[in-house]
């Protein structure tokens, strides 16, 4: 324990100055390689100080997995809580959130009383939150991912970022093949789908049955051709009635009699008539219109829509794009 300690006390002095002059990377040709490092390690003559700069040489070649192996061998020879911080280091530089975590925890229980327990804690708080990491990759390129049954606006090839826990994750390609596969996540955790023809699924892509917005908006547009037939034909009517009604106007000033008159008077009547159906199917009409109009705009509309309905022990998927 001595001889650590001493070892220790002279590596401090050492760090002290190299902080007063550049640190420079130990080169790869000084540094023992995996199968070399084994052999050192597993020596009955090594000592804790030598692996400990050992593992400093190799983490400064950012050699972090080898490393920990001799950091981890220098605990072993002699146990020192602080080194566990830095063997979480080498963890979380190659993105071993889980093992980080590990490690930090681990130095709290051996280290009841850390002085920088607080930070060790904020930190462990933040590496919780990383959400894990899945590579999704098909056989071609370009296809559409779904989430949990939503769509997402990337396609594979494609790193996206998932919550810890299950999810489904399913692919889509011209429009019939479809991959689905469900997986388990860690926080921080990284993972790769590769999905291919011969991917297993329940999913069935069939086609997309209209929704009750889109009968209503055909109902809709049935009604205001409908109503515009109506004006215009009201109108040619209208007009006809009106121009024969004038010429029947003209005959009574150039002959008055009851019968021309009465003729004249009925003519106006129904051209009147005709203008005010012209004018309230064009009015109506034109309110269906803007209505279904406004309501299209409110509506939200998604780029692919996914329905499932159950079919036997699988379900099916329809797209809509």
């Amino acid at each position: 324990m001595k001889s650590f300690a001493l070892a220790a006390v002279i590596l401090c002095l050492a760090g002290a100055a190299r902080a007063q002059a550049p640190t420079e990377p130990a080169e790869a040709s000084s540094l023992p390689s995996d199968d070399e490092l084994t052999t050192l390690l597993e020596s009955p003559t090594i000592t804790a100080p030598e692996a400990y700069e050992l593992g400093v040489r190799l983490f400064e070649a950012k050699r972090y997995e080898s490393a920990e192996r001799a950091w981890m061998s220098s605990n072993a020879l002699d146990p020192n809580p602080a080194l566990l911080i830095a063997i979480a280091d080498t963890r979380q530089r190659r993105g071993d959130e889980p093992g980080t975590v590990a490690m930090l925890e681990r130095y709290l229980i051996e280290r009841p009383d850390a002085p920088d327990r607080l930070s060790v804690e904020a930190r462990i708080a933040t590496l919780l939150e990383t959400p894990a990491t899945v590579v999704v990759r098909s056989e071609e390129e370009g296809y559409a991912i779904l989430v949990d049954g939503k769509p997402i606006d990337k396609k594979t090839p494609a790193e996206i970022e998932l919550e810890p826990g299950a999810h489904t994750l399913i692919v889509v390609g011209d429009g019939h093949q479809v991959g689905e596969k469900s997986i388990q996540v860690g926080y921080g955790e990284r993972k790769e789908l590769v999905f291919t023809a011969a991917t297993p699924s329940e999913v069935v892509v069939g086609e997309a049955e209209p929704d009750d917005f889109e009968q209503e908006e055909l109902t809709a547009r049935r009604a205001v051709w409908a109503l515009s037939g109506v004006a215009a034909a009201s109108l040619l009517t209208g007009t006809i009635l009106g121009f024969t009604a004038l010429k029947q106007e003209q005959d009574y000033r150039n002959n008055p009699n009851l019968e021309t008159a009465d003729k004249g008077e009925r003519l106006a009547l129904f051209a009147d008539v005709s203008f005010g159906i012209a004018a309230l199917s064009a009015i109506t009409a034109l309110t269906v219109f803007l209505t279904t109009k406004n309501k299209k705009k409110r509506r939200e509309r998604a780029t692919a829509r996914l329905g499932f309905e159950t079919r036997g022990p699988g379900a099916t998927a329809t797209f809509r794009f």
